[in-house]
């Protein structure tokens, strides 16, 4: 009779649950997620921020280190922030609180010059606003809003193509009845015909403002 070894022993089949078990599995990465949510909510942070720095121009006691604050801000702001912080400027300008009207005017140039690249794609939106704020019964708002258009015509208009933006906007300003208002857009007119002439415009294209 002859001798049986011992039976070869069967292969173990994998555990079901293996795959958790092994060193190098990993949980999904959730760095990015963490950085968006992060992020968004510095950018809420530095909006309220601004709207605080905003809000206390109206306050004599506040109102030089609001300033400094702000210009600090638009000389630090990131590209993809200048959106938000326009639009905190925009809607401070409807304040009826005469120094909060205008120092975000003077703001809006201040952040051109600071930001001239980043800031010429929303060119049609500041000369607007510009515009509509030619309208406002305060002179010292409008004057800022001269003082603006000013600065912009010095900075832009180096680029002929931008002359009819200007035009536009600001002849769509003159059709208001108010003869202050068209008064001031005139101011306008004149001070972005004398911009043209120092950066060396055609005679054609002044005729075209006049």
């Amino acid at each position: 009779m002859s001798s049986r070894g011992p039976k070869p022993s069967k292969p173990l089949e994998p555990h079901p649950h293996s795959s958790y078990l092994q060193p190098n599995s990993r949980a999904p990465n959730s760095s990015s997620s963490s950085s968006s949510i992060l992020s968004r909510l510095a950018m809420v942070e530095r909006k309220q921020k601004i709207l605080t720095s905003l809000s206390k121009l109206a306050d004599r006691d506040t109102y030089q280190i609001s300033v400094s604050d702000l210009e600090f801000t638009i000389q630090t702001i990131s590209h993809d922030a200048i959106p938000m912080l326009l639009n905190c400027l925009f809607e401070s300008s409807n304040d009826p609180k005469p120094t909060v009207k205008k120092e975000p005017i003077r703001l809006l140039a201040f952040m051109c010059s600071n930001n001239k690249d980043s800031t010429f794609n929303h060119l049609t939106k500041i000369i607007a606003q510009l515009s509509r704020r030619l309208k406002d019964l305060d002179y010292g708002v409008r004057d800022a809003c001269q003082d603006a258009i000013h600065a912009l015509s010095a900075q832009y208009l180096k680029n002929e193509g931008v002359v009819g933006l200007f035009v536009k906007l600001l002849f769509e300003a003159m059709e208001d009845q108010n003869k202050a208002v068209q008064s001031g857009v005139v101011m306008c007119m004149t001070k972005m015909v004398e911009c043209a002439r120092m950066v060396g415009f055609s005679r054609m294209a002044l005729k075209c403002v006049r």
